[in-house]
């Protein structure tokens, strides 16, 4: 008792120190009457001083834009040039880079955000998968069979869905050339320093999967039903995850945050920046780096440097509220096996068609002298089923639901074997 008395004497006085320090003042001004503007990099070295005197015009002119931090881009000061007039006292101002866009750098080769969350989100869904599993009856290690072989298949239909709508980026030079370009070796030769999945496309990855689970249910004499709906949980948050390596690779964004007209920007990049993080309530490092410079991956879709919507965000705020509905409807008596995978169609088609509107990177395809959205067509399909699907196993099937599995909201818990 005595021991914990101490350490709360001990805390107590460490929470009053760092109060007592968070309350000290700091002086706003010199004691000569001036005030001093320092701007500083991302490590704090010093560029640049200026020293001010008290309610008389300053001219604050910001250093050159540094360059001084690896694989990443100056975006802005931390305080806009528009209220430098403004300042008149002390102030630190810092230079805003983009993010990295490497987790780790291993000898010339990098491991990169976009791979990370793409894994984290398999293995997110892997484990909800298999928890799921052990509450629906499901044979787990049938399950993780399965994932072992259709993960990969996934992987490559999602490669070839992309490429299907990017040709010209692929097939070009030659076969051989081609297939490897196709594969990932983007130098079109077996050079592994050049190899990297850089286009993956969902809903390749989302057909490829339900095709192969499709098969491997029917020979393991697996329910598909049971099956499909712990898939469409797993690949909701899968999605959700996946969505950051595109935040980190500044792509698959929408708009310029104000819109264009006649080619300049309608808003200034305070204003911009103002809009994503207050109006929306997006956290800053979201909005600094969605700071895109002109032209960055095309200038068809960014024709001007500023602040651009980032879809990813949204598309993964709606995952996770879909993410969260599915978990509710998995409890509830009601629903009926395969149901929950009918609403993910619903719920992930609309989601889909509203970020696709505002992409500006989409897939499109022409047909009768029509251009499509590829995304937006598979999405609406996507309904369609989802509508279809719900309807066939309420009205036909009329098999089994959730009131047969322990824990739904009607049931005591239940102790499940293994």
């Amino acid at each position: 008792m005595k021991s914990i008395k101490l350490w709360m004497t001990f805390l107590l006085i460490v929470i009053a120190s760092f109060a007592v320090l968070s309350c000290a003042s700091v002086p706003t001004t010199n004691p000569d009457n001036t005030f001093t503007v320092v701007f500083v990099d991302h490590d704090n070295t010093v560029l640049k001083t200026i020293t001010c005197d008290v309610a008389e015009p300053c001219d604050i002119v910001p250093p050159a834009n540094p360059n001084n931090k690896e694989n990443t881009y100056f975006t802005r000061w931390s305080v806009f040039e528009s209220d430098f007039d403004e300042i008149q006292s002390n102030t630190t101002i810092k230079a805003i880079y983009t993010l990295d866009n490497r987790v780790v750098v291993i000898g010339n080769r990098a491991i990169l955000f976009y791979s990370f969350f793409i894994m984290l989100g398999i293995i997110a869904a892997l484990f909800l998968g298999l928890k799921e599993a052990k509450r629906l009856n499901v044979n787990q290690d049938a399950l993780i069979d399965g994932f072992l072989w259709i993960v990969p298949v996934a992987i490559l239909g999602a490669r070839l869905w992309y490429v299907a709508f990017e040709l010209e980026q692929f097939v070009y030079g030659g076969f051989f050339p081609s297939v490897l370009r196709v594969l990932g070796f983007s130098s079109g030769t077996l050079d592994f320093s050049t190899f990297g999945l850089s286009g993956l496309a969902i809903h390749g990855a989302f057909f490829t999967a339900i095709v192969c689970a499709y098969f491997f249910t029917k020979k393991r004499k697996i329910d598909l039903l049971r099956v499909i709906d712990f898939i469409a949980i797993g690949f909701i948050i899968a999605q959700a995850f996946g969505r950051w390596g595109n935040f980190f690779n500044q792509e698959a964004h929408g708009p310029l945050v104000g819109g264009l007209t006649n080619n300049l920007a309608n808003l200034s990049l305070k204003e911009q920046f103002e809009f994503l993080r207050y109006s929306v309530g997006l956290p800053e490092f979201v909005v600094n780096n969605m700071y895109i410079q002109a032209g960055f991956h095309s200038f068809a879709t960014e024709p001007l440097t500023g602040f651009y919507h980032p879809t990813f965000f949204y598309e993964m705020f709606f995952n996770l509220i879909g993410f969260g509905i599915m978990l509710v409807l998995r409890r509830i008596p009601h629903i009926k096996f395969g149901e929950i995978f009918g609403f993910y169609l619903i719920w992930y088609g609309l989601n889909r068609i509203f970020i696709e509107i505002l992409r500006t990177d989409p897939l499109t395809f022409v047909f009768l002298g029509i251009t499509f959205r590829s995304a937006i067509v598979t999405s609406v399909l996507m309904i369609l089923g989802g509508i279809a699907l719900s309807l066939y196993i309420r009205l036909k099937l009329k098999g089994e639901g959730y009131d047969s599995v322990p824990g739904h909201f009607t049931c005591p818990r239940k102790k499940i074997s293994s």
